[in-house]
């Protein structure tokens, strides 16, 4: 495939400043067979704010990107062994990577081949040869809608309707679920939640982590605590059987919490 002249003229990206105190960086995968134009993007990024790594074809990001879970991938759509629609499809249909942002790159500009990619699951479509600034932009609006996401789950489970966030408002659903199903097993654990839905701890977490903002264990402790002030409100519970109903190994860590979550102690309420 013929290079696009994409490393005659670079302006230097704008805005390139380091992330807050405290930030993660965030984990993106270039999946991209021609070694000069994976060169020429990782020049539009800032690695103060990304770690980054790459692949060389799509059979290959896509083992990367099972392994990894990165917070964004951007993606060639004509590569060697699977090519980009196909690497859309697959992420999109693992329950590991479902979430993650998309960008796909070509060299064609034409309507069909821009809707084809959207109609796969990519949530941006980028035409070679394109600017840093206009790359980087792509990148923040992403991020960006990936934190309005995490807002989306933080209260509860948002109502249902909107097929944009299905996908994953079925998975949290069904990740609640399972946690009320089993909410008073003190030892419920990332490891036996994750083989539950066909990952590892590390995988789950960082799906949740990239949903919600929540660790697994922040996230098991909030459904329980919600259940908790379900109970409490009901009264037909003393504090001490609501606690342990709700997997809590002692009363005084119950009301710890609770008072942590909800500016009062249980008795309080």
């Amino acid at each position: 495939m013929p290079v696009p002249a994409l490393l005659e003229e670079k302006p230097a990206p704008e805005g390139k400043t380091a992330p807050a105190d405290g930030q993660e960086k965030l984990e993106l995968l270039i999946i991209e067979d021609n070694e000069e134009v994976r060169e020429y993007i990782r020049y539009c990024l800032d690695t103060s704010k990304y770690n980054i790594t790459e692949a060389g074809d799509g059979e290959e990001g896509l083992e990367k990107a099972r392994v990894l879970v990165p917070d964004l991938i951007i993606s060639d759509v004509m590569m060697p062994k699977k090519n980009g629609f196909e690497v859309v499809k697959a992420i999109r249909s693992h329950i590991g990577t479902s979430h993650i942002p998309l960008i796909l790159l070509t060299a064609k500009a034409s309507l069909e081949s821009r809707l084809e990619g959207l109609r796969r699951g990519a949530d941006a479509y980028l035409t070679k040869p394109f600017s840093p600034q206009e790359l980087a932009l792509r990148i923040e609006k992403l991020i960006e809608i990936r934190r309005l996401l995490q807002q989306r789950y933080q209260d509860g489970l948002p109502s249902a309707g909107d097929d944009a966030y299905r996908q994953e408002d079925e998975f949290i659903a069904n990740l609640r679920e399972y946690i009320l199903q089993h909410i008073d097993e003190a030892n419920l654990s990332g490891d036996r939640i994750g083989r539950h839905f066909g990952m590892s701890r590390v995988h789950l977490h960082r799906k949740l982590k990239a949903l919600t903002g929540q660790p697994i264990t922040d996230f098991v402790r909030s459904v329980r605590l919600q259940k908790a002030l379900e109970l409490i409100r009901e009264r037909k519970l003393n504090v001490s059987e609501v606690s342990y109903q709700t997997g809590f190994s002692s009363v005084s860590h119950f009301s710890r919490s609770f008072k942590k979550a909800y500016g009062k102690s249980p008795s309080e309420v």
